[in-house]
């Protein structure tokens, strides 16, 4: 029986290795539990360790240039270890934050006033070991990226020490980019195009009238775009009676240029493509008009084709002899192709005296002489000289030089290298300076913008609400985020890094009423570095093309993309966009701002693979319905829908507990909102606007009850009225909003002057521009009338009103309110489909009231009393009944009389002093523009 003891060793073994098995197996049971039981802990460390990385972070970028491509991929991957962590840490948040929104004894009982210092109890087992297994995760990360540390050797005094801006710096002054007191040696330049412009029209062919292209040609940053500027603003130009502005992008097709020069002459929105039909359109506008004698300017003309030009020349050749169109190009092949052409010489740089004057003005204070003072002027001399002419470089370099010493002049000095008298070169280098001097949430907030495309149009309020969507704002106290944001884009502009579009925004004849709104893009050399900067945290995409060559890293890494729908695409393919799911942002593009295939191309599940989105904006497409997968993303701070198709929105929105922003801007078919609305107790904008000439009876959208509970809500800018009995929202829920910007009221008479006492308008001192709107079958109710006059003296709104548009008013008389003296603020007032007319006299006290506009009013006589002194613009638009106009009373301001589809106007009364001004040449800008049958 010897194999007796065999088994009986065998058998000791295999007790032995159970042994060990099962202190093994007991020992990972242990080392689970404790992780499960430590989550609280392990996450509450991660904060502090985010907090750590993001300081080395601000250190490694405001304090050093760091060149060693291993040192940059370890920065690299402690910043993506960042972002990891702050998903991590953004997802445990919120569960505990909807917990205690569900939870919560009252509705005015906020998530961050309680505390609570565990994973909601909702959670499982499985949650919290998901959890635990994310923590250990990026605890491996971090021990491998600090043993990196130790390999590379890096210390806290490593790379090239960069001083920080000066407290003492002199604040950066903000004011239109071509403010005609900052342009310095431009002023013959622009002399000689305004002279190129209105020179008489040479004899026309027998063919029939031609136009004459005038180009601004030159290198980029060299000042073609501030020139032409220039010239357009020129008083001597008002001989044109059309003026456009029109901008186009690198890779704007022909169909979408016609399409803008079209809206900018007619100042009238086009929803259709077609190219024939905008062709007759625009062909028809200008042979209808009385004086089409027009100046159109079109900006970055990139084509080089023939047909591109020919295309948008035809329909152009019914404006009136004389007219001239303006072009500002990079190519010289651009004007080449085209007939008429006024050749002139490149646009040269300034000269050296030039770029010192821009850098002086931003650099040193005026009067201000110290005694380093003709030491930093030696050096900025040698500066000026470096930046070979550019005034995109002076300017940034000036910027980067405020408040700064001798030392740091001199620093600056080195780090710009001669380049061969190379103007791009230069310039580059110069905005690389610039950037490098930035503090580290300027830079994150620039490179951010690198999901525009080039020649994007964006406004202020869209840019800053994404950085807020991002994190990107860091708290001030208890100033509001979007002040801060404010602060950042005004810095940002102050330096060249986005430049302002200051004409052109509306349309040359769009009525006066229409608000001109801030818009801004990055010139094509700060995107060029914005993408650069950023190139491992972005990428774009093309519909149906391989990733360009620029895009570096791995996907994990890739934190924000734009997605570009091709002209010729008719469908998206977006196969390329799923290996890239730690996307934070996504943007879909078309050109600047156009329409992009998007419908019926999103699978429901589809944005499921994209749990980590904090920005999703998918406007500007003809997306009918929005996938209810979107309602999955949890992190979501900004989603945007503006001009898009859709009628609804799923319910499932409603769960976007952290939502920020929904932005929905000319959703002119949505029709109604989610009723658990009221549960987005973080949002801060629901942009609901449209533009406030489209607005007609049918214009609805039904909001939910609740709407008075979003106590951070700031932004509401289209309200739909309902009775107080009603299943929807009403008036009075907005007592306690906090409302900024536009307010348009609709359906007014739906509301009884009690409640509107409770909405509380005078209490809202941000409400810049307030419509008040009826129905327009209240205009014929006589029940209404009394009940108009009472709810309209309750919805008294606060002093700061800038606009105020008041449209089918029922009343017999207007409120006293409108004339009260103390709305210092009011500049513009408008008056659309009332009863009477008897308001005037209310206006003529207020003494910054600068605009008025009249229209579709039954009246036969207008008399202007005496007052307005500041007034400068009067319109009156559509009075059929209008048959006597007597401005006998002297308006000191008036610059522009308009009088326009008044059919049976015969009297004409001026007054001597106004008389007078209208025949004076210093006054071009006065004028009527639709005469009288008869006059005295």
């Amino acid at each position: 029986m010897s194999w007796l003891p065999k088994i009986g060793f065998v058998s000791g073994l295999a007790e032995k290795a159970g042994e060990k098995l099962g202190d093994r197996v007991v020992s990972l049971l242990e080392s689970e539990v404790t992780r499960y039981r430590n989550v609280e802990e392990g996450l509450g460390r991660l904060r502090r360790t985010s907090g750590r990385i993001n300081c080395l972070l601000t250190d490694a970028e405001e304090r050093r240039y760091i060149e060693d491509e291993s040192v940059i991929n370890w920065l690299n991957g402690l910043k993506s270890v960042s972002f990891d962590t702050d998903d991590l840490l953004d997802e445990y948040q919120t569960a505990i934050n909807v917990h205690n929104a569900n939870v919560a004894p009252s509705h005015k009982r906020k998530w961050y006033q309680i505390e609570v210092p565990t994973i909601s109890p909702e959670w499982g087992p499985l949650q919290r070991r998901r959890f635990a297994s994310e923590i250990n995760k990026i605890d491996k990360r971090l021990d491998e990226i600090s043993k990196g540390r130790k390999n590379l050797r890096l210390k806290g005094e490593d790379g090239k020490r960069r001083g920080p801006s000066r407290p003492n710096a002199r604040p950066f002054q903000t004011g239109p980019c071509h403010d005609p007191a900052s342009i310095i040696g431009r002023e013959n330049d622009k002399n000689e195009v305004v002279d190129l412009l209105i020179s008489a029209q040479t004899s026309e062919s027998a063919s029939g009238p031609k136009i004459t292209v005038v180009p601004i040609h030159g290198a980029a940053g060299i000042g073609k775009t501030t020139l032409a500027q220039m010239v357009y603003d020129d008083p001597r130009l008002n001989c044109f009676k059309i003026k456009a502005w029109v901008c186009l992008t690198e890779r704007c097709d022909v169909s979408t240029a016609m399409k803008k020069i079209y809206e900018k002459m007619t100042g009238r929105r086009c929803d259709f493509r077609d190219i024939g039909r905008l062709q007759e359109k625009l062909r028809e506008f200008l042979g209808r008009h009385e004086d089409n004698k027009f100046l159109l300017v079109i900006d970055n003309f990139w084509a080089t084709g023939f047909h591109y030009w020919e295309t948008l020349r035809v329909p152009l050749l019914a404006g009136g002899d004389g007219s001239k169109v303006l072009i500002t190009t990079r190519y010289e092949r651009t004007y080449n192709i085209m007939e008429r052409v006024i050749q002139r010489p490149s646009l040269k740089g300034l000269d050296e005296e030039g770029c010192w004057q821009l850098i002086q003005s931003l650099s040193l204070s005026q009067g201000v002489i110290n005694h380093d003072h003709e030491k930093l002027v030696s050096i900025g001399k040698e500066i000026a000289i470096r930046c070979h002419g550019s005034p995109m470089a002076a300017k940034a370099l000036g910027a980067v030089l405020n408040g700064r010493n001798y030392e740091e002049w001199s620093d600056v000095l080195s780090e710009m290298r001669p380049l061969n008298d190379d103007i791009n070169e230069a310039v580059r280098a110069s905005l690389k300076i610039s950037y490098h001097h930035l503090k580290y949430h300027l830079k994150q907030c620039f490179a951010y913008c690198s999901i525009f495309p080039n020649g994007y149009v964006f406004e202020r309020d869209q840019v800053i609400r994404y950085w807020i969507a991002e994190g990107l704002i860091e708290p001030d106290g208890r100033r509001r985020l979007e002040a801060v944001g404010n602060k950042y884009f005004d810095e940002l502009v102050w330096r060249s890094f986005f430049e302002k579009i200051t004409i052109g925004t509306e349309g040359q004849n769009a009525k006066l009423f229409s608000r001109q709104i801030e818009r801004y893009r990055m010139p094509s050399l700060m995107l060029d570095l914005a993408m650069e900067v950023s190139k491992y945290e972005f990428r774009s995409f093309e519909s149906g093309k391989p990733l360009p060559e620029g895009n570096h890293g791995d996907s994990n890494e890739a934190r924000y993309a734009s997605f570009l729908q091709p002209k010729d695409a008719n469908t998206l393919k977006l196969e390329c966009l799923e290996l890239y799911s730690n996307l934070r942002t996504l943007k879909f593009c078309h050109e600047l701002n156009e329409e992009v295939v998007l419908s019926n191309s999103i699978r429901a599940p589809f944005f499921r693979k994209f749990m980590h989105l904090r920005v999703l904006d998918m406007s500007n497409c003809d997306l009918k319905v929005v996938p209810d997968s979107v309602g999955d993303l949890i992190h979501l701070r900004f989603l945007g829908l503006s001009y898009t198709k859709i009628t609804t929105l799923p319910e499932k929105i409603c769960n976007l507990f952290n939502l920020q922003t929904l932005e929905l801007k000319g959703c002119s078919e949505l029709a109604v909102l989610p009723e658990g609305l009221r549960k987005l107790i973080n949002l801060r904008h629901l942009d609901l606007n449209l533009d406030w000439e489209e607005i007609t009876d049918l214009t609805e959208v039904a909001l939910p009850q609740g709407i008075g509970e979003l106590e951070d809500l700031q932004t509401l800018s289209r309200f739909n009225l309902t009775s107080a009995e009603g299943p929807c929202c009403n008036i009075s829920e907005l007592n306690n909003l906090n409302l900024r910007g536009d307010l348009c009221m609709l359906n007014l008479e739906k509301v009884s002057p009690g409640h509107a006492e409770k909405a509380n308008l005078k209490g809202k001192q941000f409400i810049e521009n307030l419509m008040l709107r009826w129905h327009s079958s209240a205009l014929n109710n006589e029940q209404l009338q009394q009940q108009s006059e009472d709810v309209i003296n309750f919805l008294l709104p606060h002093n700061r009103l800038r606009c105020l548009w008041i449209v089918n008013y029922p009343g017999s008389k207007f409120p006293d309110w409108m004339g009260d003296t103390s709305f210092s603020s009011l500049e513009t007032i408008r008056i659309s489909n009332c009863n009477n007319f008897s308001f005037l006299p209310l206006l003529g006290q207020l003494k910054w009231l600068k605009n008025i506009l009249i229209d579709n009013i039954p009246v036969d006589t207008i008399n202007m009393p005496r007052g307005f002194p500041s007034l400068e613009h009067l319109q009156l638009l559509k009075l059929s009944s209008l048959q006597r106009l007597s401005l006998e009373n002297e308006i000191p301001k008036l610059k522009q009389l308009d009088v326009s589809d008044c059919p049976n106007l015969r009297v004409l009364m001026i007054h001597t002093h106004l008389h007078d001004k209208f025949q004076r040449e210093n006054f071009p800008n006065l004028r009527i523009t639709c005469v009288p049958l008869g006059s005295n």
